[in-house]
């Protein structure tokens, strides 16, 4: 589906609700799919255009209803009320989870609240490219990494280190944004990646395991000398974009000259027209920029499991993988042999045999807690 740049800059999650054929959150209907999403609205428009109408074609008398999450911390309720759920017997209301780990809340994995991909016996797992497959629960679809998206005309050569970064962002008052980390987790990879910059650029220091409020205490402690150093160069002095949209329509705008974007949203952008022509994409070459392969997470207690199941299979399938490639400008959850040929052919070559990553579940709730606190306070 194209929109046009009118379209684009306007969106919001309400329209996209609509869009999307998403109401309110209900209890789970017999053939109703709730999916909820933590992903922007390019995804969320990429399963109303294609996901949604072939698989309701393909098994009639089943509806999609995709609802946008609303971000990490709602994502997280969501999470909380199906493993509250698991316990009491009751109708979690939560069918598919898209885009979040499984390490929320405490005690899930342990207690079998998440699908084990790696049992399920679902048709066209032996596809799934192992090096994308980041746990047992985590299904993995479609894989971006954010980078650089910055106006060529004013910036010139991007920044190689983020080191030449932030001294861009000193040298160039009002001109970069990111987005609030808890909102636009491009503008969480920001922060993520200056917290990797104060342990010598060394990402094995953060794991889905490791963290605790004494470990991560100094290091958060510089990390919030960092962004409140750079904060008065930022965008109107340090105010933060809402969302991974917003942060490209002030750059669509020219109200900035660069931002970090997901590579999927920013491909988009530039094939739609909604950016300059002279918009380049840049990525670090010390460190990259985090980012990884989204997943969807199905709960052992979801009303409609045996259906979601079957969606499950759909999203890995090449018919969908082929347009995760096609449509999003993302790479696929599956291996290359498995897709259309022509596709291998052009995209397999270019495509990251790794992206670095950073555990969202027990490092990201106290580190966006953190920043609301020390630095966007």
């Amino acid at each position: 589906m194209s929109i046009s740049k009118r379209t684009f800059l306007k969106l919001t999650t309400a329209s996209l609700a609509v869009l999307a054929g998403a109401g309110t959150p209900a209890f789970a209907k017999e053939g109703v799919i709730d999916v909820f999403f933590n992903s922007s609205s390019n995804v969320v428009e990429f399963w109303a255009a294609h996901v949604k109408p072939g698989f309701e074609a393909a098994n009639p008398g089943v509806t999609l209803n995709l609802v946008p999450g609303g971000g990490g911390a709602s994502m997280n309720a969501l999470a909380e009320r199906a493993y509250a759920a698991l316990s009491t017997g009751d109708d979690p209301q939560v069918d598919l989870m898209e885009a979040i780990g499984p390490y929320h809340p405490k005690g899930a994995i342990e207690d079998g609240l998440w699908v084990d991909w790696t049992a399920a016996g679902i048709e066209g797992f032996e596809n799934i490219n192992p090096v994308v497959m980041q746990n047992e629960w985590s299904l993995p679809y479609r894989g971006s990494q954010v980078v650089m998206m910055f106006n060529a005309d004013k910036v010139g050569t991007a920044p190689a280190t983020f080191e030449e970064l932030v001294a861009w962002i000193k040298a160039n008052p009002g001109e970069f944004a990111y987005a609030r980390p808890d909102v636009g987790d491009s503008g969480a990879v920001f922060i993520e990646r200056a917290m990797q910059e104060l342990v010598d650029q060394d990402p094995t220091k953060f794991t889905d395991t490791n963290y605790t409020d004494e470990y991560a205490a100094p290091i958060f402690a510089k990390l919030w000398d960092l962004l409140n150093e750079i904060e008065p160069y930022l965008y109107k002095e340090g105010e933060y974009t809402a969302g991974n949209t917003p942060s490209i329509q002030l750059l669509a705008s020219g109200a900035i000259s660069m931002t970090v974007a997901w590579s999927d949203m920013a491909l988009t952008a530039i094939n739609e027209g909604v950016v300059p022509p002279s918009t380049g994409l840049a990525q670090l070459q010390d460190l990259p920029f985090t980012g990884g392969f989204s997943s969807v997470l199905v709960p052992t207690n979801a009303g409609n499991k045996d259906l979601v199941m079957t969606l499950s299979e759909y999203l890995i399938s090449a018919e969908v993988q082929n347009k995760v490639v096609t449509e999003l400008g993302g790479f696929p959850g599956i291996m290359w042999d498995a897709m259309d040929p022509e596709l291998a052919a052009k995209y397999s070559a270019t495509a990251p045999t790794s992206i670095p990553a950073f555990p969202g579940g027990t490092w990201e709730p106290p580190l966006f807690d953190g920043w609301y606190r020390n630095v966007a306070s």
